[in-house]
């Protein structure tokens, strides 16, 4: 037995490794070549359930090898021509606990005889519009996973074209990437250009007369040009705006794209670690169709596309999970709730509920767009189907009336994209809402089912900086060396200097936050009281009546001195409302003495002449004035000089104009210590 409990403890820990590891699941497919069709067939992998949520599923996404793809399970297709086709099923679990599976490709060889009568080739276009490029991911990206792009292109010119397939990926305003591109799989004899996206030269002045673009598709963003605008020029617009806005690109170079013909090209792009930290966040890609034909209109397309933690179809996404302290009273928040009915049959009552974190303007709510397509329902709502909003004590309230939504598991349904829904809305931050991280949840309920919770979104703020500009005066005992005021009363002139400055620190003022400042010094130069000396010299009498000389040397000191210092105070602050703050800290300051002596010397010579009188009387013989001399010396000192102080700051003190006191001690070198003190005015951004 305890040979069994020994062997026990040593395995314990590997078999809960190996239980933990994720386990590797592998894709499969097989074909069924029947004539000219080809029916192809997914070897899955067990789903692995995940607790409490729907019904797990698989979702399909073919890549036949001619530029063609299908979303179905079991799709047929027909080659055009006969050959070799490298085939590619990329598959995604919903409600899944388990690890992504990869790609798998297989070669498929056709021995199609209907050359030029193949399975139509689809695309990713809006049927509603008319659009030049639009993309399509049929899974949303999930870190250190792999998204397939789908990006399709047409002519609807009546000329033919070459040109240009831009990619642009990896958003500035993030500060990691998310992407990167692994694999391009081109059809058509696409090429890879190689460098910047630019525009090629393609100008041709007779034909560019025409004035606009493209009808504005959804998800797309087209612009109005003036009547004379060339193509080149608009294209290097595009290409600028998107370089501007996007860290990488990639673009592809095609040749005769006929008129009314469209391509696709695929485009691998593996998820990196760090997008982690924008889950639930939305994030884009911009593609540009840049064609060398000026009578071929260019576009872009901007494609919009949610960071995901877990491959569930009821889900919440906001626009920003990094808001800007300072503009948070001025933004916008866009938030789209997803929901996938997965019951066995239609939804007629679809309800969203919201939770609106505190400091979002819930009745400044607007709708921006919805699925299924229907209006906004009036007051009171009628039997026709429409979208009522409201607000409650809940949240926001979305709720979709006598709608048709069919279920994933419904007989006659076999496109699972038909079972989802979204709503997409804006929403305005208040001014005063607190600058701390929020979050939403929504709660769906499809008819009179048990309600299905989505994940959080998580909104915090970036670190701000907040730069301020100061002036003022200060008052400083340990100035009084300078001068012969050493006695000189605190407030005197002797003590006091000007200074200006700047400071820096984190846009975050409602918790303690660090703060340091550089500041500098000024006191003009004044006259120390002059400093007169006499030195009188008499010559040694001869015999008491010799002729004897006397020298007298008059000395004139006067001098000047002023400073320049350099302060930099580093402190901790807080502000406990909009009007009021308090700070301590430390500083080091160097202080900078200079100024002049002036040295002015005369002499004055005597020369006396005694005479040998009974009484003594001594008579002057001549008096000599010597020449007058002026010696001027320049003085320069460094010292250095430490502070402790506490300070109050009173007025804007978050950003705007306020007045703050700061007092404290300064200490130097073999001096006690002498009180300071510091008023100021300061503009803080």
């Amino acid at each position: 037995m305890k040979n069994i409990f020994l062997l026990f403890l040593l395995t314990a820990p590997i078999i809960c490794q190996a239980q933990s590891a994720p386990v590797e699941r592998i894709l499969d497919f097989t074909t069924d070549i029947q004539g000219d069709h080809v029916q192809f067939v997914p070897v899955m992998p067990d789903l692995m359930q995940k607790p409490g949520a729907p019904e797990a599923y698989w979702s399909y996404f073919w890549e036949f090898g001619d530029g063609s793809f299908s979303k179905e399970e079991n799709p047929v297709h027909v080659y055009q021509r006969q050959g070799d086709y490298m085939v590619s099923l990329d598959a995604t679990a919903h409600y899944d606990n388990g690890k992504r599976s990869k790609r798998k490709k297989k070669a498929v060889n056709s021995t199609s005889r209907l050359a030029g009568t193949g399975t139509p080739m689809n695309d990713v276009f809006d049927p509603k519009t008319r659009q030049m490029v639009a993309m399509y991911s049929y899974s949303n990206p999930k870190p250190e996973e792999e998204i397939t792009l789908v990006i399709s292109y047409r002519n609807l010119g009546m000329v033919n074209t070459d040109g240009v397939l831009h990619l642009f990926y990896n958003e500035k305003k993030f500060p990691a990437a998310h992407f990167e591109l692994t694999d391009a799989r081109t059809h058509f004899g696409e090429t890879r250009y190689i460098g910047t996206s630019q525009v090629l030269p393609m100008d041709n002045a007779d034909n560019e007369a025409w004035a606009w673009l493209n009808p504005p598709p959804n998800g797309s963003l087209n612009s109005i040009w003036e009547s004379n605008a060339s193509s080149s020029i608009i294209i290097e617009q595009l290409l600028q705006e998107a370089r501007a806005n996007y860290r990488d690109n990639a673009a592809w170079t095609f040749k005769n794209l006929q008129a009314g013909d469209k391509r696709n090209v695929f485009v691998s792009l593996a998820c990196t670690p760090a997008m982690v930290s924008d889950t639930n966040a939305f994030i884009h890609l911009e593609a540009v169709f840049a064609p060398n034909d000026p009578l071929v209109a260019p576009e872009k397309f901007e494609y919009e596309i949610e960071i995901v933690s877990s491959h569930d179809p009821n889900a919440i996404a906001v626009s920003d999970n990094r808001v800007n302290y300072r503009i948070i009273g001025s933004k916008q928040l866009n938030y789209k709730v997803k929901f996938q009915n997965n019951g066995e049959g239609p939804a007629s009552t679809v309800a969203l509920t919201v939770d609106i974190p505190k400091g979002l303007q819930a009745n400044a709510m607007k709708p921006l767009n919805w699925y299924p397509n229907c209006p906004i329902c009036p007051d009171p709502p009628g039997t026709e189907g429409c979208l009522d909003t409201a607000y409650t004590e809940e949240g926001l309230l979305f709720t979709f009336r006598n709608i048709y939504l069919p279920g994933s598991r419904q007989d006659d349904v076999n496109d699972k994209d038909s079972t989802k829904g979204y709503v997409k809305y804006r929403i305005e931050a208040d001014r005063e809402m607190p600058k701390r991280a929020f979050k939403s949840r929504a709660k769906i309920v499809f008819d009179k089912n048990t309600p299905i919770y989505t994940n959080y979104t998580n909104t915090r703020f970036k670190m701000g900086k907040s730069p301020g500009l100061k002036f003022g005066v200060g008052f400083d005992k340990s100035l009084a060396e300078l001068n012969t005021s050493e006695e000189s009363k605190f407030w005197s002139p002797n003590n006091r200097y000007l200074f200006i400055g700047a400071s820096l620190s984190p846009y975050k003022s409602w918790r303690w936050y660090p703060q340091i400042e550089l500041l500098a010094g000024f006191k003009g130069r004044e006259e120390l009281p002059t400093v007169e000396k006499q030195v009188l010299s008499l010559t040694q009498p001869n015999n008491g009546i010799a002729e004897l000389d006397s020298i007298l040397l008059d000395t004139i000191l006067q001098s000047s001195r002023g400073i320049v210092s350099f302060e930099v105070p580093v402190l901790i602050r807080k502000n406990f409302n909009k009007r009021f703050g308090v700070g301590l800290g430390a500083s080091v300051r160097i202080i900078l003495d200079g100024g002049e002596d002036k040295l002015e010397a005369s002499r004055t010579t005597i020369d006396w002449e005694f005479e040998d009188l009974p009484t003594g009387v001594v008579k002057t013989k001549k008096v000599t004035q010597g020449p007058v001399f002026t010696h001027f010396t320049s003085y320069k000192a460094r010292r250095y000089k430490y502070s402790l102080f506490g300070d109050i700051t009173l007025g804007s003190v978050r950003a705007g104009p306020n007045f703050g006191i700061r007092g404290g001690f300064v200490f130097a070198e073999n001096e006690s210590a002498k009180p300071f003190l510091q008023l100021s005015a300061e503009l803080k951004l």
